[in-house]
């Protein structure tokens, strides 16, 4: 029997819901539309987003062997010259940098991609952000190279002196041919050496990265439904509240 009256009171309850709903189902609606309108218009006012990616090829010692590891580049460039770029931009301007700068190694590559998300208005500040960030990058890899190839060459040198010197000497077959392998090594060394390359410099994306309308317009609905329900029975619980203090008074 207490089952039986247990089950009645659900029952009635779950009508009760019914019940509060359907009498304040414009409250539900009218909030319902005001979320899915405002989702829409916030949308359609949101600026259109284009992707900027430059690529800039590490120097290298030899095809295997960069100059400077992908990931101290990476760290370079963003805790010197970012933090650098972002100063002086603050200073002339007033206010931060109205673009993001990411920075990733692909996978089993030299290559430093940098990307970035912005207006088409701002493209070309863009393109001067990536260029100079890539540029700092690729001189700093340069004078690496440069002190490589002028250690190299200073060996090579003395290599080939050392080699002149057992020409002289008919009884050196075996050292001239050990030198002359050394001579051979070095350089290939110095021939592989390579300087840093900028790829692309902030090529815009063919399609738009931002911002996802049909997303917005998606949780805005989502939001709204939950809200406007909520709402419904927040203002009963208050209605009630109102009508029990009157009672009392």
């Amino acid at each position: 029997m207490n089952q039986e009256n247990d089950a009645y009171r659900d029952e009635v309850s779950l009508v009760d819901l019914a019940t509060i709903f359907v009498r304040r189902i414009w409250l539900f609606v009218g909030l319902f539309v005001v979320f899915v309108l405002s989702g829409v218009v916030f949308a359609l006012v949101q600026e259109e987003q284009y992707g900027y990616v430059s690529l800039y090829q590490i120097a290298e010692k030899n095809s295997d062997e960069p100059v400077e590891k992908p990931a101290k580049s990476i760290a370079v460039i963003r805790s010197q010259k970012l933090m650098e770029l972002e100063a002086a931009y603050k200073a002339e301007h007033e206010e931060r940098i109205p673009f993001g700068v990411s920075f990733s190694n692909p996978e089993n590559t030299t290559l430093i991609r940098v990307f970035s998300e912005s207006e088409r208005d701002r493209a070309a500040e863009v393109q001067a952000a990536h260029e100079e960030l890539l540029v700092y990058l690729k001189e700093r890899h340069d004078r690496q190279i440069a002190a490589i190839r002028q250690s190299v060459e200073a060996r090579l040198k003395s290599v080939s002196q050392t080699l002149e010197a057992l020409t002289q000497n008919p009884e050196a077959g075996q050292a001239m041919a050990e030198v002359m392998q050394k001579q051979i090594e070095l350089a290939g060394e110095l021939d592989s050496l390579s300087s840093g390359e900028l790829m692309v410099v902030a090529r815009e994306s063919v399609e738009r990265v931002a911002p996802n309308r049909k997303l917005i317009v998606v949780l805005a609905t989502a939001v709204g439904f939950i809200f406007a329900f909520i709402a419904v029975f927040f203002a009963e619980f208050a209605s009630l509240v109102r009508k029990a203090l009157r009672e009392q008074k």
